[in-house]
């Protein structure tokens, strides 16, 4: 047997939110105006503790340009930084349940059709790779060495 809910008391917490619920109209550009700014504050959070000795260093806050989460695909608010040479970082939460942050070099590709990828795990990542693309000018080199039009990165848009 299922029992009728009732109202809540006049007056109470849950009686003000149902209020609140019933008027509130929050349109979509301010909640993806908020999406962005916490976008930026979290990737800025992120590198100040994940990596204090390099990108803490480096990246100012202002540097972050913030992306509202894309509900259709299940993607995250999510953060860019331009480092230089074409070099980005971008940074989001997990969607899964542990929600991590996921940070990710971008580094374009040698042959210019392209970007390669490189999730980083911390500091030591991000230094063993940028020790490898300091003799490439920043560019990201074919370990199959074909390139041009067989290149493997994500194209460029």
């Amino acid at each position: 047997m299922t029992e009728a809910l009732t109202s809540p008391a006049t007056g109470s917490p849950l009686a003000h939110l149902f209020d609140i619920a019933a008027t509130a109209h929050l349109t979509p550009r301010l909640i993806q105006d908020e999406e962005r700014e916490l976008a930026e504050t979290a990737a800025a959070d992120h590198i100040y503790t994940a990596y204090p000795e390099t990108l803490g260093l480096a990246v100012d806050q202002e540097a972050w340009t913030g992306f509202p989460a894309l509900r259709d695909n299940n993607v995250q608010p999510s953060a860019v930084a331009h480092l230089d040479g074409g070099l980005w970082l971008h940074h989001t939460m997990t969607a899964n349940a542990d929600y991590r942050d996921a940070l990710t070099l971008l580094v374009p590709c040698i042959c210019g059709h392209g970007y390669v990828p490189t999730l980083l795990e911390d500091e030591n990542d991000l230094l063993e790779l940028l020790n490898e693309l300091r003799v490439t000018g920043g560019r990201a080199v074919h370990s199959d060495g074909t390139g041009g039009p067989y290149c493997y990165s994500i194209p460029a848009t």
